[in-house]
């Protein structure tokens, strides 16, 4: 059985469409000519990953800029961290999960080209690749020179927080100590612990303790599944299947920090909301059709429906709400890039 998570333990329930598909959008060609190429991750040079990962860092170690009354957010990613957690409810299991993640993760590259210095482009993790090989604990992201480390490991302290972490690559516990969220989640509250990640394969553990890793569940993220998404003919029904199968059994697999609603302390979060949101460009093709397939409802009640003009909720995190429709063309309005592989 595997360890509960917040994004897998909810319900998923099928979005259904509340409406009719909206107005087709025109396809806007000329409104963005040179579009960043977000690459896989085995696919960036060794300097490329060692940049990435400096940038990442660097976030974590500047101030927050956000939420000043709240004493438990302390550095930048701290901000986007407490985001993400306060509106959990309101951005997963609801119509709008695609495209705030997709304005998340586009805020994020953003916040590490403005205020790190970064010139790239956000990197996407294609677990389909891993999972079709039967060897995900092998992944390159988990490399400890050129990746974000391996698997947490129990340590020698005895201090509640500290007692499991992530021992090596640029986020281990010497380098990070965090202060949002609590990787157990059964347990509610802010206190300070290691980066930890706990691998699983949903089989239980072993005799002495340990998670049984196994495949870490493949089958759930596998092309075979990537495939069944693609082929569904409605936003709704992709949406559904996209959000509740890949996207929650990775979160749940990797677990540790990966697992509750404060997920982005986990900096593969980026990697694989990026592949998530590569799914969704992928099926919508740049179709005119389908850049404009949005149905369900705003909340989980399936009272509200929703809408393209709908605005999206940011907290604090932004000055203005984006809105929807602004959002579902990775290569118009406020966005301009593409992926290596569509």
């Amino acid at each position: 059985m595997l360890p509960t998570s917040l994004l897998g333990a909810l319900s998923l329930t099928t979005v259904v469409a509340a409406s009719a598909i909206s107005p087709v959008l025109p396809v806007v060609n000329n409104a963005c000519t040179s579009p960043s190429v977000r690459k896989e991750w085995r696919e960036l040079t060794d300097a490329d990953k060692a940049e990435y990962l400096r940038a990442a860092t660097c976030v974590r170690e500047l101030p927050k800029a956000k939420y000043a009354a709240i004493d438990a957010v302390t550095t930048r990613m701290d901000d986007l961290v407490y985001t993400h957690f306060s509106l959990n409810l309101d951005i997963h299991f609801v119509a709008n999960f695609l495209p705030w993640h997709r304005w998340f993760v586009q805020l994020h590259e953003d916040l590490l080209r403005n205020e790190c210095g970064f010139t790239g482009a956000q990197p996407y993790w294609d677990w389909s690749i891993d999972a079709d090989a039967e060897d995900v604990p092998n992944a390159p992201v988990f490399d400890p020179v050129t990746g974000f480390g391996g698997d947490g490991q129990r340590t020698d302290s005895d201090e509640p927080g500290f007692e499991r972490c992530v021992v090596d690559g640029p986020f281990a516990n010497t380098n990070l100590t965090l202060g949002m969220g609590w990787p157990d989640v059964n347990e509610d509250g802010d206190r300070l612990h290691c980066f930890t990640r706990e691998l699983n394969g949903g089989l239980g553990k072993d005799e002495n303790g340990n998670q049984i890793i196994g495949d870490m569940q493949a089958s759930a993220y596998n092309s075979r599944v990537m495939n069944t998404i693609y082929s569904f003919d409605t936003f709704a029904d992709m949406a559904d299947m996209l959000e509740g199968l890949p996207h929650a059994q990775v979160h749940s697999v990797i677990f540790g920090d990966m697992g509750p609603a404060t997920s982005p302390n986990e900096p593969l979060f980026f990697l694989h909301h990026a592949n998530v949101d590569r799914a969704w460009a992928k099926w919508q093709g740049r179709n005119a059709t389908r850049l404009a397939d949005y149905t369900g409802f705003q909340d989980r009640s399936h009272t509200i429906p929703a809408s393209l003009n709908n605005t999206m909720p940011v907290m604090e995190l932004a000055d203005t709400k984006p809105v929807v429709k602004d959002y579902m063309d990775i290569r118009a309005g406020p966005l301009c890039y593409t992926y290596s592989s569509m």
